[in-house]
């Protein structure tokens, strides 16, 4: 990889930026990747919720306004993800300085994965500038993708180099949504995944765990996955039997 921090952004709320954010660092932690994901939405910080963890003595917003060193905010799921949460509570905190606090030494030898606030807000323009490079994260829906590239035009104003789309959320059996081709083209950005509406993610949500860990052969999971094997540059193989197994585990649930 070129650079080892790699911002998730989306144009709005609701396309499942955490979700993505949470089942990439676990897939490359599965494969015995350092992997840590920072939560940035510092007003509506949720990566933390999103596994069910709620109680931090340090979050990301304490290392903006004390100074503390990161590395003191640094938790682990029992997922064995790694987490920087942000603070649950509603603050106005100056971001300008988030590209220094991401700088920090211990963070060289890992993938970074920045969860950021959606939109344009400065918070997310901060986080953006702080980000060498970045995935943006869409439904295939006009309001996600129209807002989609008001966030690809502001990336490159800030030299943001764009791995690609993740589109998320697809019906490949629903006529009314924008298919494929018109999602790339409309972006223009290649399309580094298509990860499917899946039951699964739903449940592994209420269930606090990434849904590659909830259930590794649902159709989500496996397009996880891929994605993760491609960001650093590794054949996706996939299992034998998948659907055997994911009957399987179905049926443990």
């Amino acid at each position: 990889m070129k650079h080892n921090i790699i911002g998730i952004f989306s144009g709005k709320g609701g396309v499942g930026k955490t979700t993505v954010t949470v089942n990439l660092s676990a897939v490359l932690t599965q494969i015995k990747k350092n992997v840590i994901a920072i939560d940035t939405d510092i007003k509506m910080g949720g990566l933390g919720l999103h596994l069910g963890m709620f109680q931090f003595p340090t979050t990301l917003n304490d290392v903006i306004l004390s100074n503390k060193n990161l590395y003191e905010a640094l938790y682990i799921h029992s997922s064995g993800l790694r987490i920087i949460p942000a603070a649950l509570s509603v603050q106005e905190i100056d971001t300008s300085g988030l590209k220094n606090i991401l700088s920090a030494p211990f963070l060289s030898n890992n993938i970074v994965f920045i969860d950021s606030p959606p939109g344009l807000e400065k918070n997310a323009i901060d986080v953006l500038s702080a980000c060498p490079t970045g995935i943006i994260v869409v439904t295939p829906e006009v309001t996600s993708i129209v807002n989609s590239l008001k966030v690809i035009s502001e990336m490159e104003k800030t030299n943001t180099e764009i791995l690609g789309a993740i589109v998320n959320m697809y019906n490949s059996n629903d006529k009314n949504q924008i298919n494929l081709a018109e999602i790339e083209s409309t972006l223009g950005i290649p399309i580094l995944g298509v990860v499917p509406f899946d039951r699964d993610v739903k449940s592994s949500i209420f269930k606090k765990m990434p849904v590659v860990v909830y259930n590794p052969y649902s159709p989500a999971s496996l397009e996880f996955k891929k994605i993760g094997a491609k960001l650093v540059g590794e054949e996706f193989k996939p299992e034998s039997f998948v659907w055997i197994k994911r009957m399987i585990k179905r049926l443990k649930q």
